[in-house]
């Protein structure tokens, strides 16, 4: 979850800081091999043109998404159940992650040094940890519920009171996630010997805790959720598609091809939310785990952190972008709420346009009647002449 190369300097490493302060030829992870390595930029124009449309896209729709759910559920009494409050819970932090995450990123992706200072070195990847983890800890949650939901439907599952205790555990346990890095990282004054900037480094005692901690985060907020979320599904999708409604034997050829339409589309919400999962976090984690275990050369290392690895980070906050139209999508109560609201918007509009019209015309129909009226009233000096 790092922001960019730059970050990953362990004790041993920051020993190779030269005497002027700035970062030593095996820090600069082959920058000198770079096309603008006497620029503070990373890359160059194009494709910084490229980072900055994808990343400012994925930007956009996130926090347009994320907002629009967290107004639907809060506004709506209605929308107030269990698993939308999940929904909000996990809007909430895919909001978070597009605050804290994305322009800092993109930043951070294609400029040497670390410009948003000491005190946002160590808040922003902090809270970019947490709002990630909180974000994965709810996609589990949300599977536990439906998993309950749907094998044990007449077992007392989730409630209100419950909901909101296991949401205090979710950010419970992705504050002590991100713990470690706000700890571990720090400014480093005169750290970029191009720029002259202050960077943004982690303080790793040896590269064997910065490993471990590599690993524990592909674990906890990878492997382990997506193991827990894929089986629960299977287990959703198998009892959807192989259950047999009351009736359903002696019902019609076009009633049992509407219930098979209805539990394909549960099963393809299903299988959409373990593959985007999977496939938008993947690269990130792999990312990270070839810097550390990779044993790359330095040339290797220059393209992975300079070029693979944004495009990985991008990857990651589209799943953030995207949970909004998953679970808005396949809702059927967030989404005729969106219907309606837009319905509304446009019944408004229309309404505006009309009142407005009508005023025009009103206003048209007075002028000429004031006109008409002047033309045959005598003024007072007429009326003296005759």
């Amino acid at each position: 979850m790092s922001f960019g190369h730059e970050l990953k300097v362990s004790l041993e490493e920051m020993k190779e800081i030269d005497s002027n302060g700035s970062i030593g030829d095996n820090q600069t992870m082959g920058s000198q091999n770079s096309g603008y390595s006497d620029s503070i930029l990373k890359q160059s124009p194009a494709v910084i043109v490229v980072f900055v449309i994808g990343y400012l896209s994925v930007f956009v729709v996130c926090i347009i998404g994320n907002i629009l759910v967290i107004y639907v559920v809060m506004k709506i009494p209605r929308m107030r159940t269990v698993t939308n409050y999940f929904i909000l819970n996990l809007a909430t932090s895919d909001l978070l992650v597009a605050i804290f995450c994305i322009p800092f990123t993109l930043v951070d992706n294609i400029i040497k040094g670390w410009p948003f200072g000491g005190f946002m070195c160590r808040l922003s990847p902090a809270a970019a940890i947490i709002s990630v983890a909180a974000s994965v800890f709810t996609l589990v949650a949300i599977a536990l519920d439906r998993y309950y939901a749907v094998l044990y439907p007449t077992v007392s599952k989730f409630t209100v009171k419950s909901t909101i205790w296991t949401i205090r555990l979710i950010w419970f346990l992705a504050i002590i996630i991100g713990i470690p890095v706000m700890i571990v990282m720090g400014p480093l004054d005169g750290g970029d010997r191009f720029s002259g900037t202050q960077m943004c480094v982690e303080h790793w005692p040896t590269d064997d805790y910065r490993k471990a901690f590599t690993v524990s985060l592909l674990l906890v907020c990878f492997l382990l959720p997506l193991s827990i979320i894929g089986y629960l599904y299977v287990r959703i999708g198998y009892r959807i598609w192989f259950s047999m409604t009351p009736g359903q034997t002696k019902a019609a050829h076009d009633a049992r091809a509407s219930v098979t339409k209805r539990k394909t589309k549960v099963v393809k919400m299903l299988l959409v939310v373990v593959v985007l999962f999977t496939v938008t976090w993947l690269p990130l984690h792999i990312v990270m785990m070839l810097g550390d275990f990779g044993n790359l050369s330095r040339k290797q290392q220059h393209d992975l952190w300079i070029y693979v690895f944004p495009v990985a980070h991008w990857l990651s906050y589209i799943h953030s972008a995207m949970d909004p139209l998953i679970y808005g999508y396949y809702n059927r109560a967030v989404r005729t709420e969106f219907k309606t609201m837009r319905t509304r918007s446009m019944q408004s509009s229309i309404a505006m346009t009309s009142f407005s019209d009508g005023r025009t015309r009103m206003s048209t129909v007075t002028s000429r009647s004031v006109r008409r009226a002047a033309e045959h009233t005598s003024t007072p000096s007429e009326l003296i002449r005759d």
